[in-house]
C-alpha cells in the first residue's frame, strides 16, 4: 500500500480532476464529508464543491496554496473501491484532516486500484493543519492502519493456510494461531477471531479435504531429517517455555516454546519447531513447519523428539534475527520518532521516555541507530533541534548509555504501486481550464 502527496494549489483543481474521471466512468465518488449544506444536496457540481472548500480555507488569508491532496493506492486489484474508501477515510482522521470537509474519489482507470484525497489545508479555527514531515507522517499512517486492519489480515491467513498442506486439524489451526488469530469452530465453519469479533472464515469442508488428500512427502522429510541431525549437533535443542508476563512480573499464561536450534532454523531455512506441552511442563511432542515446501510435518515422521533432545555436540547458543532487529526502529520510523520526541512533548526527556530511541556518539557526531544502519541526526535535524537534542544529552549524562528500548514496527511497504500514468495526468492537467462543470454524484 502506497500513499503520496500531490501538489497544493489555490484553486482547489484536485476537485475537477477527480470529478471528470466520475463523468467518464473511470471513477467513483465515494465520500464527500463535512460540506454542511452541501451535504444534503441531491445534486452537487464540482464547482460548488470548489467554492465550499476556498470558502472554508478564506479563513486563513497568510497560506497560498491551501488545498490537500492525495492518492493512495495499492497493488493491482488487491482492494476494493469500499476497502480503499474505507481505508482513506482512517487515513485522513490520521492526517489531522478529518474534521475538515473533504471527498474521496476512487479511480479504477490504471492497472493499480487506487483513490484520490482533496481536503483543504486549513481548519475550521483558520489555523494551517501541520505538515511537518507529512511525506514520512502519511506511509506511516497507512502502514500503521494495514497492521490494524484485521479482515485483511484475516484473509491474508486463510490464503497462506490454502497453501500448505497437513494431516490433522490441529495443524492447520495452528498456522492460523500463529498468525494471532483464536479460532472457534461453528456453524460448519472455522471463524478467525481477532480484538473481540470474528474477521474472517474458512468451511470446514475445505479442511477436512485438505487433510484428506495428505500424503507424506518423504524425499522432503529425508531432507528434514538430514538438517536436524546435522544442526542438533551445533545449537542448544531444549525448548525453554514461554509465558505472558504480568504487571508484577511474575509469569502467567504459558503460551508455547522456544530453542535455539528452533531458532536458527528458523532464520536460516524457515524451518519452525513447534514444540507441544502443557504449562511449561516438557514437551510430549513437536511439529515442524516447512515454509519452503508448505508442509506441516509431525516431529515423529521425520526425526523422534527423544532423539532430537540426546544429541551430543556444541550446543551453542543463538541468538534470533527477529529479537535483533525487536530492538531497533527503522529508519523512517526512526526519524519520525525523533522529530516527534523534539516537537511534541512538553519536555525532550519525555519524548524521549515516551519513544525509547536509541543513540551512539561517535567522532564528536550523535547517531540514531536504527535496524538499517545508523543515522546522523545532524542531517534530519535543524540547528534549533540539534541544539535541543545536544542540551539532552548533557543532562542524561553519557550519550552512548543504551536506552531501554520498546519494540516498534512499522510493517515494511511490500506492494509498491506507482500510478505513473494517473500522476502524469494530473500534472498535464492540473493548470488547464475546465469547459463546463460536471455534476457530482454520491
Amino acid at each position: 500500500m502506497r500513499v503520496k502527496i500531490l501538489s497544493s494549489t489555490s484553486s482547489f483543481n484536485g476537485v475537477t480532476y477527480n470529478t471528470n474521471k466520475t463523468q467518464n466512468e473511470k471513477g467513483e465518488l465515494t465520500r464527500l464529508r463535512n460540506f454542511g449544506y452541501l451535504q444534503d444536496t441531491k445534486e452537487v457540481g464540482p464547482h460548488e464543491v470548489k467554492n465550499y472548500l476556498m470558502a472554508h480555507s478564506n479563513r486563513n488569508s497568510i497560506v497560498k496554496d491551501k488545498q490537500f491532496h492525495a492518492m493512495i493506492s495499492c497493488k493491482g486489484r488487491e482492494y476494493s473501491k469500499e476497502q480503499l474508501s474505507d481505508i482513506a477515510h482512517e487515513w485522513v482522521d490520521k492526517m489531522g484532516y478529518g474534521s475538515n470537509p473533504f471527498l474521496i474519489v476512487f479511480h479504477k482507470d490504471t492497472a493499480n486500484n487506487h483513490v484520490h484525497i482533496v481536503s483543504s489545508r486549513i481548519d475550521k479555527e483558520g489555523k494551517k493543519i501541520n505538515d511537518s514531515f507529512e511525506k514520512l507522517r502519511a506511509q506511516e499512517a497507512i502502514n500503521e492502519i494495514m497492521r490494524l486492519n484485521p479482515k485483511h489480515e484475516a484473509g491474508k491467513a486463510v490464503e497462506k493456510l490454502r497453501e500448505f498442506h497437513f494431516s490433522t486439524k490441529a495443524q492447520g489451526m495452528m498456522i492460523l494461531e500463529n498468525l494471532g488469530f483464536k479460532l472457534r469452530e461453528k456453524n460448519e465453519q472455522l471463524e478467525l477471531i481477532k480484538y473481540g469479533s470474528v474477521q474472517g472464515a474458512i468451511p470446514m469442508s475445505e479442511i477436512n479435504q485438505k487433510i484428506q488428500s495428505y500424503e507424506l512427502n518423504k524425499s522432503r522429510a529425508f531432507q528434514l531429517k538430514a538438517i536436524l541431525d546435522k544442526y542438533s549437533k551445533v545449537y542448544q535443542t531444549k525448548p525453554v517455555p514461554l509465558f505472558e508476563p504480568t504487571h508484577g512480573g511474575k509469569n502467567q499464561k504459558h503460551y508455547g516454546y522456544r530453542s535455539d536450534l528452533g531458532d536458527f532454523l528458523k532464520d536460516k531455512f524457515g524451518i519452525e519447531l513447534k514444540f507441544h506441552g502443557k504449562e511449561g511442563r516438557t514437551p510430549y511432542g513437536y511439529s515442524i513447519i516447512d515454509n519452503s515446501s508448505r508442509i506441516i510435518f509431525k516431529g515423529s515422521e521425520v526425526f523422534p523428539l527423544k532423539s532430537l533432545m540426546e544429541q551430543e555436540g556444541v550446543r551453542k547458543t543463538y541468538q534470533s534475527k527477529d529479537k535483533i532487529k525487536e530492538l531497533l526502529v527503522d529508519k523512517i520510523g526512526g526519524k519520525v520518532k525523533l522529530q516527534s520526541a523534539l516537537n511534541d512533548f512538553p519536555t525532550v526527556r519525555k519524548g524521549m521516555e515516551f519513544h525509547s530511541l536509541q543513540f551512539e556518539n561517535r567522532d564528536g557526531n550523535s547517531y540514531l541507530k536504527t535496524s538499517q544502519g545508523d543515522i546522523l541526526t545532524k542531517d534530519i535535524l535543524s540547528p534549533d533541534q540539534q541544539l535541543a537534542l545536544a542540551k539532552y544529552f548533557s543532562e542524561s549524562g553519557d550519550q552512548s548509555r543504551t536506552q531501554a528500548q520498546e519494540e516498534f514496527d512499522l510493517i515494511p511497504t511490500l506492494n509498491i504501486a506507482d500510478d505513473v500514468d494517473d500522476e502524469a495526468v494530473h500534472g498535464r492537467r492540473r493548470n488547464k481550464k475546465r469547459k463546463g462543470e460536471n455534476e457530482i454524484t454520491r
